[in-house]
């Protein structure tokens, strides 16, 4: 896409989508587990049909609305994590060292692909993307010493090529990758080794639909005086056909952004004066950033145009939008995780953006949906407020038309729970 797409997209015509998701932190090992009976589950929704029968908008002022909820279907607990879903409807998701697929939003599975040396965690599955290309790429391993591998799936599932190899670190379910048409980009996650100067601080980029990869960024070591230097997000802005990339933590973080694919990079501020980031969601008149740190919520950056750019932290309107969390409580509770964004060849846009609590916090207890058609106006579409799930990523829907449905997931803990709804027509 040419930067007078940007100009364009408000008057072209064509149902085509352009899928964006990404997400993380260190949590429970994977397990095998057992499926469970699903609990049914059936809420109120507004129709939407008739102006006057909406509700009355409750918050704004730095706040999200309120007035709408997901129509939830099904909530169940069943075998492995769904993590993505191709323009087919099929959900693609992993246990152990395989790939599993589901035709039936998850209600069954079958094993796609087994990765040798099934049982050890080396082989362990983290990540299953399927670009536009219809490509299948998986990502394994990366825990300890070893850094993760990203593969290429054969077209005949016969065997899967190897195509590139973290120096360490893994790629994540919960953050750090996205898409665009033929562009994926990926980065590694895990917790800094200072000691052994080992840091989780690679982007790699695909320009082919993941047929091959290569290294585009490997941010350096500031400071060891903060918890981690890895990466927490990456982004393919299709307006301004630019990379975004978000860094952490706290002396280490940083945003950097680069509009030759890689070749170059720039930086928003000074290491460290940037406000920890663990998502990044790029609209056609804005960049919103997803927080991992208090406030919780959305930081946002208003642009004039595609070749505009930042200039500072100063820049960026902090906090834009502010999550509901426990008022006398200081530490953070929840952070922004793994969204799902689509375009719209009409112009429209929606981004889902779930925050799940932090497990390094003993309290936090809530994991809430935020929904964005604009990223100025946000929406609260689902609270979960109980410890026993902990969502970490969304899946669908493929269009802002049509039933709109949608998968809201659990990838991130041992239990696999999942939340099968649809999303309300908010913007209308």
């Amino acid at each position: 896409m040419d930067r007078r797409r940007f100009i364009e997209l408000a008057s072209a015509a064509g149902t085509g989508i352009a899928f964006a998701g990404c997400v993380g932190s260190e949590g429970t090992e994977d397990t095998e587990d057992d499926e469970s009976e699903p609990d049914a589950e059936t809420s109120e929704q507004p129709s939407g049909d008739d102006e006057g029968d909406r509700p009355e908008p409750e918050g704004g002022d730095g706040r999200p609305y309120t007035q709408y909820d997901l129509d939830v279907h099904d909530e169940r607990e069943n075998g492995g994590h769904p993590v993505w879903i191709d323009r087919n409807e099929r959900l693609y998701g992993r246990s152990g060292a395989r790939v599993l697929v589901s035709d039936d939003w998850w209600e069954t599975t079958e094993t796609l692909y087994s990765f040798e040396e099934e049982g050890t965690k080396e082989e362990y599955v983290k990540m299953v993307l399927v670009p536009d290309s219809g490509r299948i790429i998986a990502a394994t391993g990366g825990r300890g010493d070893v850094g993760g591998k990203i593969h290429l799936i054969d077209e005949d599932l016969g065997g899967a090529e190897t195509l590139y190899q973290f120096d360490y670190g893994r790629m994540s379910n919960e953050f750090g990758h996205a898409t665009h048409e033929d562009i994926v980009v990926i980065s590694t996650y895990a917790l800094s080794d200072f000691e052994a100067n080992r840091h989780a601080n690679e982007v790699i980029l695909s320009t082919d639909g993941g047929r091959s990869f290569e290294k585009v960024l490997e941010p350096e070591l500031v400071t060891e005086d903060a918890a981690n230097h890895h990466i927490h997000d990456v982004e393919y802005d299709p307006y301004a056909e630019r990379i975004w990339v978000a860094v952490g933590d706290h002396g280490n973080s940083q945003i950097y952004w680069s509009d030759d694919l890689g070749d170059s990079w720039e930086e928003l501020d000074e290491r460290g004066a940037v406000t920890m980031i663990t998502q990044i969601a790029a609209f056609r008149d804005c960049v919103a950033f997803g927080t991992d740190g208090v406030p919780e919520g959305i930081i946002r950056w208003a642009r004039d145009g595609p070749n505009d750019e930042p200039d500072g932290v100063d820049d960026l309107v902090r906090p834009h939008v502010q999550i509901e969390t426990d008022p006398d409580d200081d530490v953070m509770e929840l952070y922004a995780r793994r969204r799902w964004h689509i375009r719209e060849d009409d112009g429209r846009e929606l981004c889902l953006m779930p925050f799940g609590y932090s497990t390094m916090h003993d309290t936090a207890e809530d994991s809430v949906l935020l929904a964005s058609v604009d990223g100025d106006e946000w929406y609260e579409l689902h609270r979960t407020e109980t410890r026993d799930i902990l969502l970490s990523n969304v899946m669908g829907p493929l269009s802002m038309d049509g039933d709109r449905r949608t998968l809201v997931a659990d990838s991130f803990q041992a239990g696999g729970y999942q939340i099968d709804a649809s999303v309300p027509d908010f913007w209308n």
